[in-house]
């Protein structure tokens, strides 16, 4: 569906309200968030999701290039601390027999 060229006011201190039709069009009937962006001299206005989607699709070859994920990490990260905490013990457990 394309709507082009539908006039809008703009008040004095810069708000402006987007038709109904369009915000049914982008999924924005009970409001949400929107990325403003300006190019060539006009505002684009794009729903928040969009956005990310577009966002996740570009860097998605670069993460399953590298094969890293937040889980690996956290996973990474639970085996560090684990690791040190081991140590910590065994330092502790070191200082109690020599003392």
């Amino acid at each position: 569906m394309s709507y082009k060229n539908l006039p809008v006011r703009m008040a004095a201190n810069g708000r402006l309200s987007v038709p109904a039709k369009f915000r049914k069009a982008l999924g924005l009937e009970e409001g949400g968030m929107v990325v403003l962006s300006l190019q060539d001299g006009e505002i684009r206005i794009r729903p928040v999701g969009v956005v990310l989607a577009e966002v996740q699709a570009i860097v998605a070859p670069y993460r399953q290039a590298s094969g890293d994920t937040v889980e690996q990490f956290l996973a990474d990260k639970r085996v560090e601390v684990a690791r040190e905490e081991l140590e910590h013990q065994t330092n502790e457990a070191s200082s109690r027999k020599s003392g």
